[in-house]
């Protein structure tokens, strides 16, 4: 399932998230790369209300102006480390697809890398731990530019496996399949306590070989 950026599917305003995460111009050089993951411990350490421009000074132990040179607002900040975050969780899942051979071991290793990724996700779980009015109306009622963005990138790779040929499911419910799986993760993310087999490698396993018999009818 390659990653592409244009189509006409799914398209809206949530897509542009995904897209903006990937054609960011952030500052690559060590200086930024530094600032950037000090601002992630610093919010893994303290979350967003109590975040500063002089704290992430101090952890990279640069000057005030420094920082302020490369991101002269706090926001600024803030935003470039969620588009590091978006693209590295980006990257890392396209990877993880692209290594398997059969659509159903893509949807399945792709599902799962979600789940891992984003449960062990230090900013995340810190937000939903201690501040979850700055994080848990962006998955639940104003959601929708979330679920949108998620939903079009999956689909687009749910089309590539029908135009090659290796999965046959009419258009229409592409969509739908899509938005199902999203909101399934964002479920076992915001509540991960579950007797669903996402966690032990034995139980994936388990899961993983039943759903290969559904697909292949003998079930």
């Amino acid at each position: 399932m390659g990653m592409r950026r244009g189509g006409t599917h799914g398209s809206g305003h949530g897509e542009d998230l995904l897209r903006r995460a990937l054609d960011a111009d952030l500052p690559d050089d060590e200086t930024a790369a530094r600032i950037l993951t000090a601002a992630l411990d610093q919010a893994e350490d303290f979350g967003l209300r109590r975040f500063t421009m002089d704290d992430v000074a101090r952890r990279v132990g640069v000057s005030r102006v420094t920082i302020y040179r490369y991101f002269p607002k706090k926001d600024q900040l803030i935003n470039a480390l969620l588009m590091r975050e978006l693209r590295r969780f980006l990257t890392k899942l396209d990877a993880v697809i692209e290594a398997e051979h059969t659509s159903e071991a893509k949807l399945f290793q792709g599902v799962l890398f979600c789940l891992s990724f984003l449960r062990a996700h230090r900013v995340l779980n810190r937000l939903l731990r201690t501040e979850p009015e700055l994080i848990l109306p962006y998955l639940t009622i104003r959601a929708g530019h979330v679920v949108a963005a998620a939903r079009s990138w999956i689909a687009r790779h749910i089309r590539d496996e029908v135009a090659a040929g290796r999965i046959a499911l009419p258009d229409q419910d592409i969509d739908m399949l899509a938005e199902l799986l999203v909101r399934n993760v964002i479920s076992l993310v915001i509540t991960p306590e579950t007797v669903l087999p996402v966690d032990s490698p034995e139980g994936q396993r388990r899961h993983r070989d039943v759903e290969g018999e559904r697909g292949s009818g003998k079930v």
